[in-house]
């Protein structure tokens, strides 16, 4: 046998030996190691939370519930109607109206009304809303007549308009009243077109 080709063989043989230990040592390095820049360890989960179902409800909710849905059942009760809410009917027998003059003072015209033109019976009709505004119409010897007008405090106020303004003894004036013991006591006064005729009447309105 060579014992140069021998040492040489056993030269190679090292060589080789001592490779492989080396790769075996990287590899273990490389599992041991941190991990690598391009691959980043992942952060644990948050731990689970409470669900918000499962929340016991804060005290006083359930009074809190219970006030609430008791509240449409209290909106929906009726509230009661007012006194003069309705339609009212009554009556007049208008006459010649009395005015008072300065002392002294004459007044011709008025003293040639015999108060028989425009006077005698008739009927008045008023309805009455809820917020107190009322409508209304008149008949009879004063002519046909619209009212508008309001309730405030028990108290009856209306216009009376004449529904031909262009006829002869159109006449306009007011109604005013009081409510009393469900009856609207009042009186109806009026004039002609040039103030000459005056007529007046009390009216007692009774609910229908």
């Amino acid at each position: 046998m060579n014992p140069t080709r021998t040492r040489a063989r056993r030269a190679r043989g090292g060589a080789r030996a001592l490779l492989l230990s080396f790769a075996f040592a990287l590899v273990a390095g490389c599992e041991e190691g941190p991990p690598r820049p391009s691959e980043p360890e992942r952060p644990e989960p948050p731990p689970p939370q409470p669900s918000a179902a499962a929340a016991p409800p804060p005290e006083g909710s359930a009074a809190a519930g219970a006030s609430s849905a008791a509240a449409p059942a209290d909106a929906g009760e009726p509230h009661a109607a007012a006194p003069w809410q309705g339609t009212w009917e009554g009556s007049y027998d208008a006459k010649k109206g009395n005015v008072v003059l300065p002392p002294k003072v004459k007044d011709a015209v008025r003293t040639k009304d015999d108060g028989k033109l425009a006077a005698g019976a008739g009927t008045v009709t008023l309805t009455v809303a809820p917020s107190g505004e009322l409508k209304g119409t008149a008949k009879g010897a004063l002519g046909d007549a619209t009212l508008v007008g309001k309730v405030e405090d028990g108290m009856v106020r209306a216009s009376v308009f004449p529904e031909d303004p262009r006829a002869p003894n159109a006449m306009t004036g007011i109604l005013v009243g009081e409510l009393k013991e469900n009856v609207i006591q009042g009186k109806i006064r009026v004039t002609g077109p040039d103030a000459t005729l005056v007529r007046e009447s009390p009216v007692a309105l009774r609910k229908k």
